[in-house]
């Protein structure tokens, strides 16, 4: 241990492609597997040390992990380092064109024996960048960027639908966590930016990080040495990327935010005396009820002879698809048919202090006014927020977008197998993320 508050740190980085031939996650209507690796997928750990706090931030380039695997991972963790679930962040780059896991269903088949070895593989990740800590500096940054539009489009006959929304809120920037040793030279450079990682689109069948893995890849060459880049995807569930079809754009994308940062990242000052400290709040969205009985039976009979019809369709992604609807909705007959009400779905809302800055982590594909809106309420200079952190329970929109409806809202819940959280979810979010952040204030 080290006296006062003085910092140590550690990163490492680990490939963690999976083998060819899985299923692609985040599209439906893939017409088949993976055909290739285009580039690879990565994981990241930083290690913080100051006093008797520890901290230890996992990246990993994926469409989204599920609680019960981030269990694991903060049991090996725990297990091989010492430090405490609540001070372990595990965040996804929500990449479309990586490996099917246990969050998302109904759009591919797991790999089972990949996936278990990943959870033990990012707890080793922990280890490695522990055991390369060395007295190191940290300080906070942000770099005016941005990738993606707000995507909940209103279209003429007044639905919501995928699209453009250039009047709609978006994250214009990018937040950064530099982190040196004590001579100066790069460890970690820790990026958080919103905008979906769909750059690809769902046609292309090759395992990529998308621009999220290019704009790491970008940082880590111009940082030069040992540096480490990790990525925290910030509150996407209505931001797309601005443009989208190739890797070259993808590559445009990632170094423009790399640019970005690089700008920035000069004039940030660090400090080797840094407070950390870390806290979590677990809590039980409320869901919605489910339709009405005679509601789900109708449409379950719509759901299934779609199915049906699509039983013998070319691509498989669509029978998927359907078979997934159908299954969907009886389960939900079920649940009415049982006439249970009240129930929820866990979320859990974690932070993590750097200094004067702070890391606060939700486990959802959440709205970019939350971020906003925790980012306003905090009594910290620095305030990032990411999504696809610590577990990801489907989409989490802002109280304002249930009655618009649009996707996010209506119909993407049900390849996460159940209703959506109710609207009051956003005040016990915003109100929690709030608490903890005021814990954290000196």
């Amino acid at each position: 241990m080290m006296d006062g508050n003085r910092l140590k740190a550690g990163a490492a980085r680990t490939v963690i492609t999976p083998p060819v031939g899985v299923d692609l996650c985040g599209f439906g209507g893939r017409t088949g597997p993976s055909e290739g690796v285009h580039d690879d997928l990565r994981a990241c750990a930083l290690y913080l040390e100051s006093g008797a706090t520890r901290l230890v931030v996992l990246t990993a380039d994926l469409i989204g992990l599920d609680h019960g695997e981030v269990a694991a991972i903060r049991k090996g963790v725990r297990a091989l380092c010492g430090v405490p679930p609540e001070a372990v962040m595990v965040s996804c780059s929500h990449t479309h064109s990586g490996p099917v896991t246990r969050c998302i269903h109904y759009l591919g088949k797991t790999n089972e024996v990949y996936l278990d070895a990943l959870v033990k593989r990012l707890a080793l990740l922990a280890k490695e960048a522990m055991d390369a800590a060395v007295p190191a500096r940290a300080g906070w940054g942000r770099a005016s960027v941005q990738i993606g539009i707000n995507r909940r489009e209103r279209r003429a006959d007044g639905q919501i639908a995928l699209g453009e929304n250039p009047l709609g809120a978006i994250a214009a920037h990018a937040s950064i966590l530099r982190v040196d040793d004590a001579d100066g030279h790069p460890i970690a450079c820790l990026v958080e930016h919103a905008a979906h990682a769909v750059t690809l689109g769902g046609a292309n069948l090759l395992i990529s990080g998308d621009w999220p893995g290019y704009a790491q890849r970008a940082l880590e060459a111009e940082l030069g040495g040992a540096a480490v880049a990790l990525f925290r995807q910030g509150c996407c569930g209505n931001i797309n990327c601005a443009q989208t079809g190739s890797f070259a754009l993808a590559q445009v994308q990632g170094e423009e935010l790399a640019s970005a940062v690089l700008d920035a990242y000069a004039a940030i000052a660090t400090d080797d005396n840094l407070v950390l400290a870390a806290a979590t709040t677990p809590l039980r969205l409320p869901l919605l009820d489910t339709p009405e009985e005679e509601t789900l039976e109708r449409q379950l009979v719509e759901l299934q002879a779609d199915a049906e019809a699509k039983k013998t369709h070319e691509n498989r992604g669509f029978r998927w698809m359907a078979e997934g609807a159908a299954a969907w909705c009886q389960s939900l007959l079920e649940i009415a048919r049982s006439g249970e009400t009240g129930r929820t779905v866990p979320f859990e809302v974690q932070a993590l202090r750097v200094g004067d800055g702070v890391m606060v982590g939700l486990p959802g594909e959440v709205f970019v006014e939350y971020a906003l809106n925790i980012a306003a309420q905090s009594p910290f200079e620095h305030t990032s927020v990411s999504a696809y952190t610590n577990g990801n329970v489907g989409y989490i929109p802002d109280a304002r977008a249930y009655p618009e409806g649009g996707y996010e809202v209506l119909t993407a819940i049900r390849y996460y197998g159940t209703t959506m959280p109710a609207p009051e979810s956003e005040r016990l979010i915003l109100d929690t993320a709030a608490n903890l952040l005021a814990q954290f204030h000196d």
